[in-house]
């Protein structure tokens, strides 16, 4: 093949994908083809998971002392 000719590939980054029913049937059976694909994932995965859902627990039950307010603190004192 001459160095100017483009191969014919499927571009992830350049498929349209909205929010909705339609993202997530796109990304469930995204993560279907990678479990599949790669044995090693399926045990990273459910460990992922339930860290992921744990750190977003925290996150959430966190108490701030007022709503919005920045929680990452300054390293200066004012």
């Amino acid at each position: 093949m001459s160095e100017g000719s483009r191969t014919p590939q499927i571009n992830m980054s350049s498929l349209p994908v909205g929010g909705g029913i339609a993202g997530g049937i796109f990304t469930a059976g995204s993560m279907a083809i990678f479990l599949i694909g790669i044995p090693a994932l399926r045990y990273f995965l459910p460990s992922a998971a339930i860290l992921g859902g744990g750190v977003a627990l925290l996150i959430h039950f966190a108490k701030h002392e007022t709503p919005g307010k920045s929680w990452i603190l300054s390293s200066t004192k004012k």
